[in-house]
């Protein structure tokens, strides 16, 4: 029976569901916290390793005499270490693609709440207040914007898939080119709304930097439901109190959990979510039973789809 380490510490009421989803064959091992000291506890024993927003440090591996396979939660493997892991002869894998539909829903619910002032009309109203007076004059619509889409992977084509029904002209820009992309700078200068898709990368940390911000049409709105350290979140802040950026939809930060004086905590405008763009229901079940199905190929000497191996 192979042994899962779930390197992220789940409570006790999402443990059941996870056992039951990978089915009695497979034996989940939980760790107690967040702690590396926790997370480490219960490595020796287990053969695969689970990954999902909290990264594993190489030094991991060292607990890990028994690891064959390292599987990412999702697309993103920013969080494992593939290169000492590979000198080991271990398999790292993932799932692209899996929990799109589930973030493409959560960005585009991030732009409706930026641009419509939603969180800032709910606080009012819980405040004992009424409806902002010049609404008229900052509140905007979603239908027939401008958007940009940085990364044009599973996620973002799912977005776009989205937006054809608010009538959007939308975007994209793509590291390695192909039909209709465009150059980055073209999409910042011209974009009303910028969604960011990209993975990260030394290329694409910080990618969202002050001057980048300053090249952005007056009033634009960010969203990020990609990765944190995609921007600069000093310049991000700036750019929020100055009124250069209308708003920002942020689901990811780095480091993550969010600093709790964190000054993007006080930003005008924003809308924060905990890196949970894949975190409903339907999406659980899909990624859990996708993981789960490589691990027990990989188990019992079959074949994993070479579109799921990080090579």
């Amino acid at each position: 029976m192979p042994k899962i380490a779930i390197l992220e510490y789940f409570d006790a009421q999402t443990r059941p569901r996870l056992q039951q989803l990978v089915g009695p064959e497979q034996e989940l091992l939980f760790c107690a916290s967040n702690d590396d000291r926790d997370r480490i506890a219960i490595l020796p024993q287990a053969e695969y390793a689970l990954v999902r927003a909290v990264k594993m440090p190489a030094a991991f591996l060292d607990h890990a005499p028994s690891l064959r396979m390292i599987h990412q939660w999702g697309t993103g493997t920013d969080g494992i270490p593939i290169a000492q892991a590979r000198a080991r002869g271990i398999t790292i894998a993932r799932s692209p693609g899996v929990n799109a539909p589930s973030v493409a829903d959560l960005t585009v619910a991030l732009m409706l709440a930026a641009l419509r002032r939603v969180v800032t009309g709910d606080r009012l109203i819980r405040d004992g207040g009424w409806a902002e007076p010049n609404l008229y004059e900052i509140g905007r619509d979603l239908t027939g914007r401008v958007v940009g889409l940085v990364g044009y992977g599973a996620i973002a084509q799912q977005v776009e898939k989205r937006l054809r029904g608010f009538e959007c002209e939308v975007l994209h820009n793509r590291a390695s080119g192909g039909a209709g992309s465009i150059p980055f700078e073209d999409l910042i200068r011209r974009s009303e709304v910028i969604s960011l898709h990209a993975p990260s990368t030394p290329q694409t940390r910080g990618l969202i930097n002050a001057r980048v911000l300053a090249a952005m049409r007056p009033g634009a709105v960010l969203i990020n439901t990609a990765r944190g350290d995609l921007i600069d979140e000093a310049a991000l802040v700036a750019a929020l109190h100055s009124g250069q950026l209308a708003a920002a939809g942020l689901d990811a930060f780095d480091p993550e959990p969010l600093r709790p004086d964190a000054p993007i905590r006080q930003a005008p405008n924003t809308v924060l979510s905990a890196h949970s763009g894949g975190r409903t229901r339907d999406n659980f079940a899909r990624i859990v039973q996708h993981w789960s199905g490589n691990i027990s190929r990989h188990a019992s000497g079959g074949v994993i789809d070479p579109a799921y191996l990080v090579t």
